[in-house]
Protein backbone atom coordinates (compact mmCIF):
# COMPACT_ATOMS: atom_id res chain seq x y z
CA UNK A 1 0.00 0.00 0.00
CA UNK A 2 1.16 3.52 -0.74
CA UNK A 3 1.94 6.30 1.72
CA UNK A 4 -1.22 7.52 3.35
CA UNK A 5 -3.39 4.56 2.34
CA UNK A 6 -2.94 2.68 5.60
CA UNK A 7 -3.76 5.76 7.64
CA UNK A 8 -6.84 6.51 5.53
CA UNK A 9 -8.02 2.92 5.94
CA UNK A 10 -7.48 3.04 9.71
CA UNK A 11 -9.35 6.33 9.96
CA UNK A 12 -12.21 5.05 7.76
CA UNK A 13 -12.62 2.16 10.18
CA UNK A 14 -12.56 4.48 13.19
CA UNK A 15 -9.63 2.73 14.85
CA UNK A 16 -6.79 4.41 16.70
CA UNK A 17 -3.15 3.54 16.06
CA UNK A 18 -2.93 1.27 19.09
CA UNK A 19 -5.94 -0.80 17.96
CA UNK A 20 -4.71 -1.05 14.38
CA UNK A 21 -1.17 -1.93 15.50
CA UNK A 22 -2.55 -4.73 17.67
CA UNK A 23 -4.63 -6.04 14.76
CA UNK A 24 -1.56 -6.12 12.49
CA UNK A 25 0.56 -7.77 15.16
CA UNK A 26 2.85 -4.77 15.53
CA UNK A 27 4.67 -4.18 18.77
CA UNK A 28 3.85 -0.52 19.23
CA UNK A 29 2.12 2.69 18.32
CA UNK A 30 5.46 3.86 16.89
CA UNK A 31 5.59 0.94 14.46
CA UNK A 32 2.13 1.87 13.21
CA UNK A 33 3.22 5.49 12.75
CA UNK A 34 6.29 4.35 10.81
CA UNK A 35 4.09 2.37 8.41
CA UNK A 36 1.65 5.25 8.01
CA UNK A 37 4.50 7.67 7.31
CA UNK A 38 6.27 5.38 4.85
CA UNK A 39 9.31 4.82 7.08
CA UNK A 40 8.55 1.12 7.37
CA UNK A 41 6.71 -1.20 5.00
CA UNK A 42 4.15 -3.72 6.20
CA UNK A 43 4.94 -7.37 5.54
CA UNK A 44 3.59 -9.00 2.39
CA UNK A 45 0.95 -10.80 4.44
CA UNK A 46 -0.07 -7.57 6.17
CA UNK A 47 -0.36 -5.86 2.77
CA UNK A 48 -2.67 -8.62 1.54
CA UNK A 49 -4.83 -8.35 4.64
CA UNK A 50 -4.92 -4.56 4.37
CA UNK A 51 -5.96 -4.71 0.72
CA UNK A 52 -8.64 -7.25 1.60
CA UNK A 53 -10.17 -5.21 4.41
CA UNK A 54 -9.95 -2.08 2.25
CA UNK A 55 -12.22 -3.84 -0.26
CA UNK A 56 -14.86 -4.55 2.40
CA UNK A 57 -17.58 -2.33 3.77
CA UNK A 58 -16.74 -0.73 7.10
CA UNK A 59 -19.11 -3.12 8.90
CA UNK A 60 -17.61 -6.22 7.27
CA UNK A 61 -14.04 -5.00 7.76
CA UNK A 62 -14.61 -4.40 11.48
CA UNK A 63 -16.26 -7.81 11.83
CA UNK A 64 -13.24 -9.41 10.12
CA UNK A 65 -10.83 -7.57 12.43
CA UNK A 66 -12.87 -8.57 15.48
CA UNK A 67 -12.85 -12.21 14.39
CA UNK A 68 -9.09 -12.23 13.82
CA UNK A 69 -8.49 -10.58 17.19
CA UNK A 70 -10.24 -13.52 18.85
CA UNK A 71 -7.42 -15.76 17.67
CA UNK A 72 -4.53 -14.12 19.49
CA UNK A 73 -1.49 -16.38 19.82
CA UNK A 74 -0.78 -17.66 23.30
Amino acid sequence: MRNGEVEKLRERLGLDRHEFAKFLGLSSYGSMMNIENGVRNPSRLAKKVLRYIASLSKKDALAFIEELNRHEPK
